[in-house]
């Protein structure tokens, strides 16, 4: 066996060209007033007054 021959890679150099050209996913972004209407509304969620309890009877 001779070990001093070089394998052929130019096959294998394209498959990785190929994969570090890929197009990157497309991401999903939320808009800022978006976000700031959520902000908005989990704060006055958290500011509002409990619900009411009903009084227990102590005779």
């Amino acid at each position: 066996m001779d070990r001093t021959v070089q394998p052929d890679t130019s096959a294998l150099a394209a498959e990785v060209e190929d994969l570090m050209s890929a197009p990157e996913p497309d991401g999903v972004f939320r808009d800022s007033r978006e976000c700031a209407g959520a902000a908005l509304l989990l704060g006055l969620l958290l500011v509002s007054p409990p619900t009411p309890r009903p009084k227990t009877d102590t005779k």
